[in-house]
């Protein structure tokens, strides 16, 4: 309490920026953070029936411009070097004998997001024996080309660049439980004969940043934009404007293309939901879209996860173009194929529950440590 009343108190009397700065790091470092719970006998059944056909593959992919050179510790030094570490946002975790070390830039010493992932690694090491392994993680959103990292942990990729390494998400980290009962909750109150045969999105204008000229550009602004002249079949609008110059704002609220944001619960009410990347993939967003009983209409890009190569077109997603050019003619598809698209969202939903549980998140790491260990070179 003392501690309380003297922050307080500093604060109130014009306290000093570094007396602020080490109270706001103080209280960031006693906040609870929510990290991922798993079921220990699920999760040692997993372990006992292996890993599923497609974490192996996706695994072995991301490992095999490393399969006959190997990783070697100055390849490991190399990526977590100099400016890089600031840039990409790197964390370098070293395990030996079931200890974990780390290091990274002070801008992650009271990052919420790098206290969940050291949650998960930690938790991970409470379920199962980690092998002793020496790696670099990047914070950064995704990489749309060679960053020149090498052997990097990333959470997502153009699926082209081999040298960098997929993982979980830092959501996918937390276990995702909130989100999976939000998500189940709204889906009792729209089930599928109730829902509006429509395409829903909502978003922000990532993707690039925009001036007055080149807003169209975005791949998220085409969308919108389909939406003006397709009211009928797509509701698609700006929540949030950013990443552009002053007068983008303005000028999208003119056009009708910016409204109030739309509850995760709330997008349920559309048969087709649509997913369209950001500055890379849309993350969470992408999972709970899957999770929920509408239908999900996927822009086809170069932008994946960890679980992207187990979903497949027309079985778990309607694909659209990257440049979205035959949305129209999807949704005019999906509303004279009903049935088949309550049966793609079906099948969507059951390979979330069955394959993205925080089980299988960490099974999924597990698994990646101990090939990319088999590969280290000291």
């Amino acid at each position: 309490m003392r501690i309380w009343i003297l922050a307080l108190c500093l604060l109130c009397s014009g306290a000093s920026t570094g007396a602020f700065i080490f109270y706001n790091k103080w209280q960031h470092a006693v906040r609870d953070v929510h990290t991922i719970v798993a079921d220990p006998k699920a999760l040692k059944a997993k372990l006992e029936a292996g890993a599923p056909e497609w974490m192996v593959s996706q695994i072995r992919e991301d490992l095999k411009p490393y399969a006959a050179s190997g990783i070697t510790k100055n390849m490991v030094d190399a990526a977590f070097a100099g400016e890089r570490i600031k840039d990409f946002g790197l964390i370098r975790f070293t395990i030996q004998d079931g200890h974990i070390t780390f290091a990274h830039d002070e801008q992650h010493l009271y990052s919420r997001h790098f206290r969940q992932m050291l949650g998960f690694f930690k938790q991970l090491g409470q379920c199962v024996k980690l092998p002793d392994v020496d790696f670099v993680i990047s914070m950064a959103d995704g990489f749309t080309g060679n960053p020149g990292l090498g052997p990097c942990f990333v959470f997502a990729k153009n699926r082209d660049e081999g040298s960098l390494i997929l993982v979980p998400d830092i959501n996918a980290m937390t276990g995702h439980d909130r989100t999976r009962k939000l998500v189940f909750a709204a889906r009792e109150k729209y089930p599928w004969n109730k829902k509006v045969a429509k395409g829903f999105w909502r978003g922000s204008t990532t993707g690039g940043y925009s001036r007055a000229d080149t807003w169209q550009e975005l791949d998220r602004a085409k969308l919108v934009l389909v939406s003006l002249a397709y009211p009928g079949l797509v509701d698609a609008r700006f929540h949030q404007v950013v990443q552009c110059d002053k007068s983008v704002p303005q000028l999208l609220k003119e056009k009708g293309m910016v409204s109030k944001a739309v509850s995760k619960g709330d997008h349920l009410k559309y048969k087709y939901l649509v997913d369209v990347d950001g500055n890379s993939c849309s993350f969470e967003r992408y999972f709970w879209l899957l999770l929920s009983n509408s239908l999900v209409i996927k822009q086809v890009s170069p932008n994946v996860q960890w679980y992207y190569g187990a979903l497949q077109p027309y079985e778990h997603f309607l694909p659209v173009k990257k440049d979205l050019s035959d949305l129209v003619e999807k949704i005019e598809w999906a509303k004279t194929h009903d049935e088949e698209c309550r049966i793609m969202s079906e099948r969507a939903s059951a390979f979330i529950q069955n394959n993205l549980t925080p089980e299988d998140t960490l099974l999924y790491m597990y698994h990646l440590l101990r090939e990319y260990a088999s590969l280290y070179r000291r």
